[in-house]
């Protein structure tokens, strides 16, 4: 889904900017309609292909996505199945080597300043080695324990971890997922609240400057499309509640249904 929104967003982004410019080329505006349309169409197709391309067999986000769901002992035996000519210490979470400590710290988001608190406690326990951490990332507070505890920390992400494992051709059989473009979910991330500020000063700046173009009515026109959005993200649909409140009536319903049959049984137990 996230990735469909990003299409989305990067062809209207296209769509705009290339007819802004194609209106400055052209002085015919179905010349420049056309001309946009199609330069955006084999762009957004280009880019597609290279992607793809370049993520087969599936991307680096799908990988890293199996790694939080099946845990780090998953990977750590995913990358010990590579070594076939010797044996290593490991736990759970980690593989020792002889200069080194590998800890595979995956989850669905970024290190956490109480996770690498957990992974400097770990590398303690073996001092004097260095310590390479797989993950999607840190969080920039998090460094302070690094830097707190003194550890030769290194982080290793997934892409790499990626290119290892195909490498030896030991990348893990994965079946794709399935991107089903949802209208809700499109509606909650485009008027999510937390998108006020930006339709706002987007809003101003495109009437501002429709006072300082030609083309006045079609940045008005962009100007009040925006700060319309802005005004919809104070409403329901920015909190995201538009269309969950069904299953508070459903809830409703069965209290009614409970406190009915409730009743009733009193009525029965009196006579």
């Amino acid at each position: 889904m996230a990735k469909t929104i990003d299409y989305i967003a990067l062809t209207i982004t296209v769509l705009l900017l290339t007819f802004v410019w194609s209106t400055l080329l052209f002085k015919n505006w179905i010349v420049s309609i056309i001309f946009t349309v199609a330069f955006t169409a084999a762009l957004i197709l280009t880019v597609r292909f290279l992607l793809s391309k370049r993520d087969r067999p599936y991307t680096y986000d799908r990988l890293a996505l199996e790694f939080s769901i099946k845990g780090n002992g998953y990977v750590v035996d995913l990358l010990k199945s590579v070594l076939k000519h010797g044996v290593v210490d490991s736990g759970a979470n980690f593989i020792l080597l002889e200069k080194c400590l590998i800890i595979s710290a995956v989850k669905f988001s970024m290190l956490s300043i109480s996770d690498m608190g957990s992974i400097c406690a770990l590398a303690g326990k073996y001092s004097g080695k260095r310590v390479y951490v797989i993950a999607r990332g840190i969080d920039r507070r998090a460094y302070s324990i690094v830097q707190l505890e003194n550890v030769n920390f290194t982080l290793v992400k997934v892409k790499t971890i990626y290119k290892f494992l195909h490498k030896h051709h030991a990348l893990p059989d994965l079946k794709p997922i399935k991107s089903k473009f949802s209208i809700r979910a499109f509606i909650d991330a485009m008027f999510c609240r937390s998108n006020f500020k930006s339709y706002l000063f987007s809003g101003a700046v495109l009437i501002l400057a429709s006072f300082l173009t030609p083309l006045k009515i079609y940045y008005i026109v962009l100007g009040s499309i925006s700060l319309l959005f802005a005004i919809l993200t104070l409403t329901p649909l920015g909190n995201g509640t538009m269309f969950s409140i069904r299953v508070m009536d459903e809830l409703e319903q069965a209290a009614a249904i409970k406190d009915d049959q409730m009743s009733i049984d009193e009525i029965s137990y009196d006579k």
